[in-house]
Order: C-alpha cells, then sequence, then structure tokens
C-alpha cells in the first residue's frame, strides 16, 4: 500500500470515528459541534447525521479501498470546510473553535485525497 493511500485510509478511520462519536454519544457529538438538539428529534438527527452517515461514509472507503468513494468522501470534507470559511466571510465567524473546525476538516479532505493529490 502506498503512503497516499495509507492517509486516505487514515482520513477514513477518522471520519468513522467522528460517526461513531455522533452515533453512540450523541450528547458529546453536539457539544463537539457547539449544537443543542431539541428533544428525541434532535438526538435522532446526530445519530442519524453526524453518526450514521459520517460511520458509513468511513466505512465504505476503508471496506471498498475504490478511489471514487476516497474521492467522493474527501469532497464531501472540503465542502464542509469551505462552508465553515464562507462563515468567516458572512458571519465574521472568528472564534477558535470555528478555526479549528476549518483546519480539522480541510485535513481529513486532504487525507481523503491524498491519492489525488499525488498523481496531480
Amino acid at each position: 500500500m502506498d503512503a497516499s493511500l495509507v492517509l486516505a485510509n487514515l482520513g477514513a478511520l477518522i471520519t468513522t470515528a467522528l460517526g461513531g462519536l455522533g452515533l453512540f454519544l450523541p450528547d458529546r457529538a453536539a457539544a463537539f459541534t457547539s449544537m443543542s438538539p431539541v428533544g428525541t428529534n434532535g438526538v435522532s438527527e446526530i445519530r442519524a447525521t453526524y453518526g450514521g452517515l459520517f460511520a458509513s461514509m468511513g466505512i465504505a472507503c476503508l471496506l471498498s479501498q475504490w478511489d471514487p468513494m476516497f474521492l467522493t468522501v474527501g469532497i464531501a470534507w472540503l465542502g464542509a470546510g469551505l462552508g465553515r470559511v464562507w462563515s468567516v466571510v458572512v458571519d465574521r465567524n472568528l472564534d477558535g473553535k470555528n478555526l479549528g473546525g476549518i483546519a480539522m476538516e480541510l485535513a481529513i479532505a486532504a487525507l481523503l485525497l491524498a491519492p489525488r493529490l499525488s498523481t496531480a
């Protein structure tokens, strides 16, 4: 396995772990994302979006080892990071947690996109 694929798998493992956090510890995932779920439907949303969606994306990468899967999940993380950058521009959100989120999301994107970036 070449180094870029090792990096992509690391990104997939991080994605899976964050999904596990949302699925099994939704209260911690909500605090991590500065969200307050409203009632059991809100908790369900945390489990589904931050849990099931993230975990399944990471697991799909890990099991398939398919470059287009790593690309798709990497682009999703890139979109999340760029969404936060947009928040800096329009909301003037320069809070350390938001800036840290940008760094984390772009780093995970870079890990997942490493096979593509290494051939560019």
